[in-house]
């Protein structure tokens, strides 16, 4: 059951970020009056399609990208396209149009990332209170040992082994290091000044020093608060940026450092694991971030100046525009090819290096 539930939602995930990409290109070429004969989810064979007053809407049996063709394509076969009237092309529009037009995918793709991530934000978007208060004790631990509890607000560190005293007004100021107390001992004993309900409470903790985090843990988490609407807009915009710079370091580290990043990438089964171990958390805002990251990578990895990604059609665009003609069209249907190719073998390698990860 947890398969189907999986497959479902990995393709859930797929179709929305295929359909909201292609119907930007879409409604693009429709508000510049470009004739669109056919609106496609997946490639291969059909299996549904609907015709509507221009355009036959399809569904495709592989559901790993998708197409809109549109009149003065280059590498259109399609006989209903060869009779439409110049301006309703490609070909009869201007040069920002169809930069628009082309980039349209890419900004619809981030478009659904900051919608779905400003839902999640306003939904269950947390941030950590102004001061020490507690959020929630750890089970067996030496907060819980002293008798702290969820809802105590820290106010006063005393440090017995070294006498320091320390006026809490945050969590980073019970970052309590080695360096920073100025000792090498691996347990220490502190007396803590809590705000319980309005009462001043006296408590004495045991710490113990962990090697991993190099620090002495008490073994509490700080309270939080739901975001208002203006804080989760701007983390949004965080989110998102912070997104898009991770996908272009590693992008950079693939131009620089190819043998080593390559082998790194996923395709659609390494994204199907990744949804499998979402999924089974049963947490929705799960989901929809990893939607989100998703549509990111797409819109992204669509702006690479790689024959057949919609960066490419950019370049070809303005170089018409430069030189003040058409590109010969044979040359641009076997880069268009040589792209694909390029895509298509890029996507063998990585699902290979998905599946051998299964089995190690």
């Amino acid at each position: 059951m947890q398969t189907i539930i999986t497959l479902i939602v990995f393709l859930l995930i797929l179709g929305t970020i295929i359909i909201i990409h292609e119907f930007g290109h879409f409604i693009a070429a429709k508000i510049f009056g470009v004739y669109c004969s056919h609106f496609s989810i997946g490639f291969g064979p059909k299996i549904w399609s609907k015709k509507g007053k221009e355009t036959e809407y399809e569904i495709r049996a592989l559901p790993f990208g998708g197409f809109v063709s549109m009149a003065g394509e280059e590498q259109s076969d399609d006989e209903e396209l060869k009779d439409i009237p110049i301006e309703r092309t490609l070909k009869g529009i201007k040069t920002y149009q169809k930069v628009i037009i082309f980039l349209a995918g890419v900004f619809m793709n981030f478009v659904l990332a900051i919608v779905v991530t400003f839902g999640v934000n306003v939904i269950s978007g947390q941030l950590p209170v102004q001061n020490a208060q507690i959020g929630q004790v750890i089970e067996n631990s030496p907060a819980q040992q002293a008798g702290l509890k969820a809802g105590d607000v820290l106010q006063e560190l005393t440090v017995n082994e070294t006498g320091e005293v320390i006026l809490v007004s945050n969590f980073e100021d019970i970052q309590l290091t080695q360096k920073g107390l100025n000792t090498t001992a691996d347990t220490i004993h502190v007396k803590l000044k809590v705000d319980r309900q309005g009462k001043t409470e006296a408590l004495q903790a045991t710490l113990k020093y962990d090697q991993s985090s190099q620090a002495y843990k008490l073994g509490i988490y700080q309270a939080t608060r739901s975001m208002n609407v203006a804080e989760a807009i701007q983390y949004t915009f965080i989110s998102i940026g912070e997104m898009s710079m991770a996908i272009f370091a590693a992008l950079s580290q693939l131009i620089t450092r190819f043998s080593e990043t390559v082998t790194q990438l996923s395709g659609p089964v390494g994204i199907y694991q990744v949804t499998s171990q979402v999924t089974e958390t049963g947490q929705i805002t799960y989901i929809l971030n990893l939607l989100s990251l998703l549509s990111v990578n797409v819109g992204i990895f669509n702006l690479l100046p790689i024959p057949a990604l919609d960066g490419c059609q950019v370049i070809f665009a303005i170089v018409e525009k430069i030189i003040g003609r058409e590109l010969p069209e044979k040359v641009k249907v076997a880069l268009q090819l040589c792209g694909l190719g390029l895509v298509m073998l890029l996507m063998i390698f990585v699902t290979y290096q998905d599946i051998l990860r299964i089995f190690q």
